[in-house]
């Protein structure tokens, strides 16, 4: 049976590969457009196959080739979650647990018959470095000759450490310790023999010789090689003898959920994913990235379409032949940007797990289904793009069309109020998805609204073509132009609008991240200033670690100031800092939460809304302070604040009558402060009442200091335990290293040295950022160069009335600074509003805990808005050094 459709079909693609032919400029411009993206998400899909691991390769890098991980817990059963990393005993028993004891030969009684048990521990000692510096290193105690670590650990070159003495290192280790390791003291020295490798850790890493580590051995672990696999029940097992297991078999095929007691984790992770809403952006983008393309294309042709339709040709026929322009293009792009994509990650992959993982991948490895489902997405995106351009050049007026007139030039008010009713209509769904916490419906959301401003854009560039009067020649031109051609400008501005709403999207999480990273921070110390608490009553301290402290400090930072900072000790033990003044609230303006949490989540809004709950948020910026109960005067509020002028006279007045220095206003009742007084010996509850005095926490760091009245009235002394030192700057990782190893030598502690808060952004974030400001230029090149190829015959016309040759040139550039600037413009609107919309509903997704984790606050980048505003100099700048001022001579070619 003949299908009539597809021999029309048939025509037109073969009408379009001959277009693609005939216009070899614009056909590598639409390619372009479309695998630019494309090649985007064949990155990703392909660096996240390489580096997503299959459960085996999982295993692998967790035991080599062994079948399990034993590790005796207890002497009475436990239970445990599936992959071996929670456990909870079956019954309660504080004096149960094993702390050393069980020995090799009575962990190969609970095992089958015929299994091999290879020991492995791992240990936390302070190291020199190759510059002198002490730094806490991990080292890991394995015979790396034994088959069974393969996978898990790789001799790279030298050989394996076989004597007490000798050690190997990962690159990055030799890079920090050079070809000798040693202990502070010099007791153990160990000189590298080899160079090994974690495949799932490439940062620094030793390996010492079994026996080689300088401690006793704690709980002792095993791997475990087995006749057969270890089983869930196996494990089961194993768990009723208190010993929990990291099982290769379960690993590679967990047992049911209900079948595992112990889940990992705590609680439900309700957490809104943004992988979802950062796909279907990325599908709308890729639309209105190739939109101008074939909008452009339907243009050029609109002579030959409407030629197509004078001898017969039906509305159906004109619409498959621009949809096949989009189905031969977006196959063509959408190989090509795969081929290079796959090319990029292959290539590339040794700096991405060096630079952004940290691990290696699990080999050269690309998922065909995916791949080709991305070419079969940019295909149908390639039609969808076409869709419109394809109707409209099926509605044209054939007669308008042949005589080479534009037509109508005004933008239809139903477009214009539909757009704004899509936006408006796109806001409340995305509000709506925010409150309710449905991703699908933040990205429908998301995506009417940047339709609803595609709609609006023609009515926009019209709006702004009116400023043209009062513009020289060419902008004026370049106004006019863009106004009368707006079926093709205003996909061009909805291109570079697509790539400028991911950049500031992306700029807004990056942001927020920052700023909440900022907020949780607890700052202890002014900014670079460094401490050293001298660890009083510690095995390690001595009569002269002070004297040896301040010697060191005076060293590594001259002419820092330093302070001697006080702290409160017993009478009775002058060594011990266990007696104590704390400033406490009272119970009026304690957060009720603190005792009764909330059980649904309307009390879990009031207590949210209540300002004296504000301290209860769960944050990444959890810092213990260096000094717990510090008395001083004048001298130590400036040390430890940064406080001065009239702020630090108040407070040293305050000190001076006997009073306190809080950061917590809520501490402060009526002008006073409670202190709770802590004695080990007495344990008996008191309180005294002093004189408060409020510093800003925004501005002053540190903890609460105490008068020395108020020591004397609870009846403590009070003694020296450390010292600060007002910097300039932070000091480098150099200086500090070996601050580190001269405090070692003094018998104190590590310094603490403020540096602000520390990011914990992903650098992929960081890339991506990048790579959306590249692919927003080069979508507004792209449209900039099609709309010039839309204009050309006013360019010739220009010619033939004798205009100069420099028009040619500022045209160009006018044309660039109105599609990236009104592309920019409604980029940003809509970046700002899709990161806003993301960012609250992931907030909303996690305000029924208690306490609530911190919010993302909603931030606006504007570095990231500063850079978009480069973004249409640099495509002005960039079409006015590759345009010909030289203007062409049009010649109609026969038909």
């Amino acid at each position: 049976m003949k299908l009539p459709f597809l021999g029309s079909w048939r025509t037109a693609l073969r009408i379009a590969r001959r277009g693609m032919i005939r216009a070899k400029g614009r056909s590598a411009l639409v390619v372009a457009m479309i695998a630019v993206p494309v090649c985007g998400l064949g990155y990703a899909a392909a660096s996240y196959d390489m580096f997503t691991l299959t459960p085996a390769e999982q295993a692998t890098r967790v035991m080599g080739q062994a079948d399990a991980i034993v590790r005796p817990i207890r002497s009475d059963p436990i239970v445990q979650d599936a992959i071996g990393e929670y456990w909870q005993p079956v019954v309660e028993r504080e004096d149960d647990f094993l702390a050393t004891g069980v020995t090799e030969e009575q962990m190969l009684a609970l095992l089958p018959d015929g299994t091999r048990l290879v020991p492995f521990r791992e240990n936390t000692l302070n190291l020199l470095t190759a510059t002198g510096g002490l730094v806490e290193a991990e080292m890991t105690e394995l015979d790396l000759a034994d088959p069974i670590h393969r996978g898990r650990a790789e001799l790279l070159d030298g050989r394996a450490p076989t004597a007490p003495g000798e050690v190997a290192m990962s690159r990055a280790a030799r890079e920090r310790y050079g070809d000798t390791v040693r202990t502070p003291d010099g007791s153990r020295v160990w000189t590298a023999v080899g160079t090994v490798e974690f495949p799932a850790d490439l940062g620094e890493r030793l390996v010492v010789a079994p026996g080689g580590l300088p401690v006793p051995p704690g709980l002792n672990v095993w791997l475990a090689d087995t006749p057969d696999p270890v089983l869930w029940s196996g494990v089961r097992d194993l768990n009723s003898s208190g010993v929990m297991v990291t099982s290769r078999a379960v690993l590679i095929d967990p047992p049911d959920p209900s079948e595992v007691p112990v889940q990992g984790g705590t609680g439900e992770n309700t957490t809104l994913s943004l992988v979802p809403v950062v796909v279907g952006l990325a599908v709308l983008e890729i639309v209105l990235l190739a939109g101008p393309a074939f909008a452009v294309g339907a243009r050029r042709r609109q002579r030959s379409l409407a030629l197509v339709a004078a001898n017969g040709g039906t509305r159906a026929h004109l619409r498959r032949i621009v949809l096949a322009d989009g189905l031969l293009l977006g196959l063509a792009g959408a190989v090509i940007g795969l081929v290079i994509a796959v090319l990029l990650a292959a290539l590339g992959r040794p700096l991405a797990e060096e630079l952004l993982v940290g691990a290696r991948a699990g080999g050269y490895r690309f998922d065909p289904p995916m791949l080709t489902g991305i070419v079969v997405l940019a295909m149908v995106t390639g039609l969808l793009a076409a869709a419109v351009p394809a109707f409209t050049a099926a509605r044209a007026d054939v007669v308008t069309a042949l005589t080479g007139r534009r037509g109508v030039v005004r933008s239809k008010r139903r477009w214009v109020l539909a757009g704004l009713a899509l936006a408006a209509c796109g806001a409340a769904i995305a509000v709506l998805g925010v409150r309710t916490v449905e991703v699908q419906l933040i990205v429908v959301g998301l995506a009417v609204v940047q339709i609803g401003l595609v709609l609006c854009t023609p009515a926009l560039v019209g709006l702004v073509a009116r400023l043209g009067a009062m513009l020289p020649a060419a902008p004026r031109i370049a106004l006019r132009d863009t106004a009368r051609n707006r079926a093709s400008a205003a996909p061009a501005i909805a291109a570079v609008m697509a790539a400028v709403a991911g950049t500031v999207a992306i700029g807004v999480y990056l942001t927020s991240t920052v700023d909440r990273n900022r907020n949780d921070h607890q700052q202890l110390l002014p900014m670079g200033y460094v401490a050293v608490n001298f660890g009083l009553g510690s095995d390690t301290y001595t009569a002269r670690t002070p004297e040896l402290a301040r010697a060191a400090l005076g060293a590594a930072l001259p002419g820092a100031g330093l302070t001697e900072v006080s702290e409160t000790v017993c009478r009775y033990d002058r060594t011990s800092t266990g007696c104590q003044l704390v400033p406490v609230r009272t119970a009026a303006q304690t957060c009720p939460g603190d005792e009764h949490p909330p059980a649904t989540p309307a009390e879990v809004d009031a207590l949210t809304a209540d300002p004296r709950c504000a301290g209860s948020r769960i944050g990444s910026g959890l810092a213990y302070p260096v000094f717990i109960s510090m008395i001083g005067g004048r001298d130590t509020v400036a040390a430890v604040t940064g406080a001065s002028g009239s702020v630090l006279d108040e407070a040293a007045a305050v000190l001076d009558r006997g009073g306190v220095v809080v950061r917590d206003p809520f501490l402060i009742d009526d002008g006073l402060v409670t202190v709770a007084v802590s004695d080990p010996e007495n344990a008996t509850e008191r309180t005294l009442t002093a004189p408060g005095y409020l510093l800003d926490p925004a501005t002053h760091p540190g903890g609460n200091i105490l008068s020395a009245a108020l020591a004397e009235k609870a009846g403590f002394d009070v003694v020296v335990t450390g010292l600060v030192a007002a910097t300039t700057a932070e000091p480098p990782t150099r200086t500090v290293d070996g601050l580190n190893a001269a405090l070692a030598a003094a018998g104190t502690r590590s310094p603490v040295v403020e540096s602000g808060p520390v990011g914990d952004e992903n650098p992929l974030l960081y890339v991506l950022a990048a790579a959306s400001a590249l692919i927003t230029l080069g979508a507004a090149a792209v449209a900039t160069g099609l709309a010039a190829a839309d204009g050309r015959a006013d360019l010739s016309t220009l010619a033939a009335i004798g205009a100069s040759p420099g028009i040619r040139r500022l045209l160009s550039i006018s044309q660039a600074g109105v599609i990236a600037g009104l592309g920019s413009l409604l980029g940003v609107t809509a970046g700002v509003g899709s990161g806003f919309a993301v960012l609250a509903a992931t907030n909303l997704s996690r305000t029924a805990e208690w306490p609530p984790p911190s919010p993302y606050p909603l931030s606006v980048p504007w570095l990231n808005l500063l850079s978009i505003l480069i973004v249409p100099v640099v495509a002005m700048l960039g079409a006015g050094l590759l345009t010909r001022a030289r203007l062409p001579i049009e010649r109609r070619r026969p038909t």
